[in-house]
């Protein structure tokens, strides 16, 4: 699957109405990998999230990458796959490893209160270790990627969604 094919299809699950937080970016595809941005979605009431697309890297033949998103309205935090998402783990810098089986579609996410622990470590910590699993035995990951601009972009998203 394409990147652009990957948030097409985050955009119609967030357009369908998940109960979960909204991936989508109405430039999705032209979203530079790695970086931390702030989006906000109006169909279904507002919802900023911050979201990264995580790319496997130069090396990375087969084309693996995730994307990692923090809904504000929701206050939850998911791992978008591609393909049926089984579980999803999620290290910041060296603490432990983070699970959630937790997952709909291709989107993995994490309770509310693993959500705020998650967040309050991201906006303290230098980098993010993801990696999921797929129901067909597939795996994504481990992919690592900065935090820096995260803390901003998520301040940015907190003040949009309280529409300052």
């Amino acid at each position: 699957m394409t990147r652009s094919t990957l948030f097409a299809a985050v955009a119609a699950l967030a357009l369908a109405g998940t109960a979960g937080p909204s991936a989508s970016q109405p430039m999705g595809q032209n979203q530079p990998p790695n970086t931390w941005v702030m989006n906000c979605n109006y169909e279904r009431g507002k919802d900023c999230t911050v979201s990264a697309m995580i790319d496997g890297g130069p090396n990375n033949l087969l084309g693996t990458f995730l994307i990692v998103s923090y809904s504000v309205a929701y206050t939850t935090l998911a791992v978008v796959v591609d393909g049926m998402g089984q579980n999803a783990s999620m290290q910041v810098d060296n603490w432990p490893f983070v699970s959630t089986g937790i997952c709909t579609g291709g989107i993995c996410s994490y309770t509310q209160e693993k959500s705020a622990e998650l967040l309050q470590t991201m906006l303290k910590g230098s980098s993010i270790t993801v990696q999921a699993s797929t129901q067909d035995d597939g795996m994504a990951g481990p992919l690592t990627n900065t935090l820096n601009g995260f803390a901003q972009a998520y301040q940015r998203a907190v003040a949009a969604q309280r529409g300052r």
